[in-house]
């Protein structure tokens, strides 16, 4: 439904996404972030009014070189690029990608992506204010406390996550493709087995049944 929904807003094609559309596609979850659903802020504004807004104020250049060396890497990443073709679930992911870098960035992140970035900011606000909603500007260092607070939910155990650190997103990225690419494997070799075995099969009753004697 995402790949549905980027081209009904930023294509104009489909049914337009409402209420129940959005209930469809994230009635069973507490909370959203990042892409697809930063793609549809002012919409999930709108049609969730008791929601809580959250922006994670980051400095935009180093935004901007995080994001070129993981998420964009994804989009270009050759592996996935093939896989969508032949495995599922990365024919599911990939082309909602590659749409939304199309959507946000007009393809161009190198070019875009900063002033994409300070616009949707921009935009958030607007609408947040538009409809008298508190927004929490939240900084990477704040730790748990003011997430919490604004949240009105007790502080958890342990550090505050920053799991895209430290060069281990690429890694994972490689590894979750190759992994997707043995189970295409796997299932092509499964399929080519029967197939062998059923002409095996098919080849031995053909012969088979030539060989018997005519009966009228």
């Amino acid at each position: 439904m995402w790949l549905e929904a980027l081209k009904s807003k930023y294509d104009g094609e489909g049914k337009v996404f409402g209420k129940e559309e959005w209930d469809q596609l994230l009635g069973h979850f507490g909370s959203v972030c990042d892409v697809p659903a930063i793609a549809f802020a002012s919409d999930l504004i709108h049609a969730y009014p008791d929601a809580k807004i959250i922006l994670t104020n980051r400095d935009v250049d180093a935004w901007h070189t995080s994001v070129s060396r993981t998420v964009l890497q994804a989009r270009l990443y050759w592996l996935h690029n093939v896989l969508q073709y032949i495995d599922w679930a990365t024919g599911l992911v990939h082309p909602v990608r590659i749409k939304i870098w199309k959507s946000l960035f007009d393809d161009d992140f190198e070019k875009n992506g900063k002033e994409s970035m300070v616009r949707h900011y921009e935009m958030v606000r607007a609408c947040a204010k538009a409809e008298g909603r508190e927004v929490l500007e939240a900084q990477l260092d704040d730790g748990w406390e003011p997430l919490c607070r604004f949240l009105g939910v007790k502080v958890p155990e342990g550090p505050y996550p920053r799991e895209n650190e430290g060069g281990g997103f690429i890694p994972k990225m490689h590894e979750r493709a190759r992994l997707r690419l043995r189970a295409v494997g796997k299932k092509w070799l499964r399929i080519g087995s029967m197939m062998g075995i059923s002409g095996v099969v098919a080849m031995v009753a053909w012969r088979w049944l030539n060989n018997q004697p005519m009966r009228g």
